[in-house]
């Protein structure tokens, strides 16, 4: 819940008074399946309810216990938890590439916190969630999980979520280098401008990103044509956006 924002956390807890449930994880899915539409989302939640009643869950804990052992920090006296090697080593055995966009899939399905690490409670929820209790079984839901980057409302829950995932700490804003590097990673396919954007970026900006430049530059992407003829100035871009657009313009002079 705390990558959500006030209304959305809002919307959940009306959401779950009024369904009556304590399931925060299953609200927060079925408000997001439903794009945030409380009655459409109330369908989703119970048809899944009634969905999951009617066959029993075949996930064995165990099974998740021990994927995790195997990447966890061994002789930390701290939280159990997945650092960067281990995790480098978990997405090698999945046959998955660390820059492939698909491990933020995985890593939004976990409700992961931060970039480089896993705790066992992200880990255990993520893999109960997709119903995966050894490494074979993840690896065949890799192309569901691909899938979900090819639908326009499911990878904005992915971008969305990369924000908060990828800054550090307490950090309002999202460091440039990794910005440039997530948005070459989410948009390189999507965005013809992604390359020209993150060189204007390094070469004119310096600074880090804030969560409403990072959320406008998909609307962005989305909504102006590749030859930038559907800009208008008098929307309320943000003025990094902006000024983008200028120095594209006045090279086309």
């Amino acid at each position: 819940m705390n990558k959500l924002n006030k209304n959305q956390k809002l919307t959940v807890r009306r959401f779950m008074d009024v369904a009556d449930t304590n399931d925060e994880v299953g609200a927060i899915q079925a408000l997001k399946d439903a794009s945030w539409n409380m009655d459409a989302a109330f369908e989703y939640y119970f048809y899944s309810a009634r969905s999951r009643s009617s066959k029993k869950s075949t996930t064995n804990a165990t099974g998740i216990t021990a994927m995790f052992d195997s990447y966890k920090v061994q002789d930390s006296q701290e939280e159990e938890r997945i650092e960067a090697e281990g995790i480098i080593r978990f997405l090698e055995n999945l046959g998955v590439d660390p820059m492939d966009p698909v491990t933020l899939v995985l890593s939004m399905k976990m409700d992961a916190e931060t970039m480089g690490k896993y705790t066992k409670e992200e880990f255990n929820r993520g893999m109960m969630m997709m119903e995966c209790d050894s490494m074979d079984k993840l690896k065949e839901k890799i192309g569901a999980l691909r899938k979900e980057l090819t639908r326009p409302s499911s990878f904005k829950d992915v971008y969305e979520f990369t924000f908060g995932f990828a800054k550090e700490p307490n950090a309002k804003a999202l460091a440039l280098e990794t910005a440039v590097g997530l948005w070459k990673v989410l948009m390189t396919d999507k965005w013809c401008f992604t390359d020209e954007w993150c060189d204007f970026l390094e070469r004119s900006h310096g600074k880090a990103i804030s969560n409403d430049t990072w959320s406008q530059v998909l609307q962005f992407s989305t909504q102006v044509g590749e030859n930038l003829q559907s800009y208008d100035p008098n929307d309320a871009w943000p003025y990094l956006i902006d000024e983008f657009v200028e120095a594209k313009l006045e090279e086309k002079k």
